[in-house]
């Protein structure tokens, strides 16, 4: 076996301690399964080097040497889709947010492996980029959500960079309305897994704006919802008088 590979009992170490299941935490996908023989199972997952096993490989470390990547702390235990999303992508997925993915995936399964129910609408942001904007300048509701009894309306959860929802509102109706009967109505998470300058989940602001094109004086208000990176994002908004866009 070339020295860089996991031996069996790393396999089956790392496979053992994520309790079979996917370290992604958005994924979390059973690893083995049933077969149609009864004697046999299916394994659907296999352990995953966290810096490249050789030279060209996805986020190999040249300063290792093969036994230190063929160590139980180089692997992470995946299942076969993640596995080759993470070395497809090894800018997205770095040795930093492995190493976070693997730690919390660890203390989850201590936990025993809590499982929470679905929520009415759920915003999900891996890495960066913005996952949902809601503006309303008119009378009305931009978005209104509404959980079941007992459910939870919505869940905004943002992993490593990135905004889950910007909601702004310049005229004078809502902008968003979240509503829940026995549950939480909404819920924000952050979890910050590479170095950003500021995380929350949530930041609320109201501006007085003067528009650059027509003068009119306006009040606008906005709320983001899970947020990682390093300053706080901004939006663009109409002036509700000439349509004349502005930064806020």
């Amino acid at each position: 076996m070339p020295a860089p590979d996991f031996s069996p009992a790393t396999v089956a170490s790392l496979a053992k301690r994520a309790a079979q299941t996917c370290s992604n935490p958005i994924c979390r996908r059973p690893t083995s399964g049933p077969h149609s023989d009864e004697t046999k199972s299916v394994v659907l997952g296999q352990a995953a080097h966290i810096r490249g096993a050789r030279p060209g490989s996805a986020r190999f470390g040249s300063s290792m040497s093969d036994p230190e990547r063929a160590e139980p702390s180089n692997g992470i235990w995946l299942c076969n889709i993640c596995a080759k999303l993470i070395d497809s992508d090894p800018t997205r997925f770095s040795v930093d947010s492995l190493y976070a993915w693997k730690r919390q995936h660890e203390a989850w399964v201590e936990a025993g492996r809590p499982t929470g129910q679905s929520a009415a609408r759920e915003i999900t942001v891996v890495g960066g980029g913005l996952g949902g904007l809601v503006e309303n300048q008119g009378p009305g509701i931009g978005l209104e959500v509404q959980g079941a009894p007992g459910q939870t309306a919505e869940r905004i959860e943002v992993v490593g960079r990135g905004i889950g929802e910007i909601v702004t509102n310049t005229g004078p109706g809502t902008g968003k309305v979240v509503r829940s009967v026995g549950a939480p109505a909404s819920e924000s998470r952050v979890t910050v897994n590479q170095p950003v300058k500021r995380a929350a989940g949530l930041i609320s602001n109201l501006a007085i704006v003067l528009c650059d094109g027509c003068r009119t004086q306006f009040s606008a208000s906005k709320v983001v919802q899970g947020f990682a990176g390093d300053e706080e994002p901004k939006v663009q908004i109409k002036c509700p008088n000439c349509g004349r866009p502005t930064w806020v």
